[in-house]
């Protein structure tokens, strides 16, 4: 571990420690974002490491993965809430938290670019983010809501397995915990392969917006730790047996299967 490294981490220790009570706990919710920055950080490092980085860029991955949700503590401590549509936009409230903690003088001047860049807009959606970006902005930016969507695809699966997705209430407090499939929201994904998470209705319409992310993964291997801990699998067991899913699920294998292969949607009519 380098110095910086180091200070940036003892540095996320110490902020992550004021929202801790006097016996130092965090609320339930900012353990779980506490505990997620971590292992996004984890992810990132891996996914650098498939790209081959040099060993600076391994680390600042791997520093912006800690700090890349840092704006939801105080948006949970004021709001009470994760939910960006009634509160404020977290990426954005995140890089205003580092710069306000004078984060940006523990990095040089281009690594606080690229950071800053991806704190600020991992959390955008793909037609929202700004086509100007510097290559290596992007490309952290990248790795980043890569490692991000591998994380919560583990751990809403882990709770969906559990529970039935009843221990993280608080992801998406307006879903129902049911299993099927809403007619609009497949409809949505087969013409735009997105959708908002505010139309979601169900846990199996969540699910299945977790199984289009690996349309949207940057980088192979992000795709290869996706294979590794078995996501494609454990996705399509807790989804309802429909041709629609067989046919998603064959692509999305297809896909995985080659490296370098041009992604594409499989026609899903």
């Amino acid at each position: 571990m380098t110095p910086k490294e180091r200070l940036l981490i003892e540095w996320f220790e110490r902020y992550t420690a004021r929202y801790r009570d006097a016996v130092d706990l965090l609320p339930a919710a900012l353990e779980l974002k506490y505990r997620h920055s971590r292992r996004v950080a984890e992810n990132a490092r891996l996914i650098a490491l498939g790209l081959k980085l040099d060993e600076s860029e391994i680390q600042l991955a791997e520093i912006c993965g800690l700090v890349h949700d840092i704006g939801r503590f105080p948006q949970y401590s004021r709001y009470g809430t994760f939910r960006d549509a009634d509160t404020l936009d977290h990426g954005l409230a995140g890089r205003k938290t580092l710069e306000t903690e004078g984060v940006p003088s523990l990095l040089d001047e281009d690594e606080w670019a690229s950071v800053s860049c991806a704190v600020e807009y991992h959390n955008r959606k793909t037609d929202d983010l700004p086509a100007d970006l510097p290559e290596n902005a992007r490309q952290l930016l990248n790795i980043i809501r890569d490692a991000d969507k591998l994380d919560i695809m583990d751990l809403v699966l882990h709770s969906v397995a559990r529970d039935g997705f009843r221990e993280l209430p608080g992801m998406l407090p307006h879903i129902r915990l049911s299993r099927e499939l809403t007619p609009s929201v497949v409809e949505e994904f087969q013409k735009h392969r997105s959708i908002s998470t505010s139309h979601l209705e169900t846990v199996a319409d969540f699910l299945l917006m977790l199984a289009f992310w690996f349309y949207d993964f940057n980088f192979f291997s992000s795709r290869q730790i996706a294979v590794s801990r078995d996501l494609i699998g454990r996705l399509q067991k807790e989804l309802p047996e429909t041709p629609f899913i067989r046919e998603l699920f064959a692509g999305i294998r297809k896909m995985t299967n080659s490296e370098g292969m041009e992604i594409s949607l499989p026609d899903l009519k």
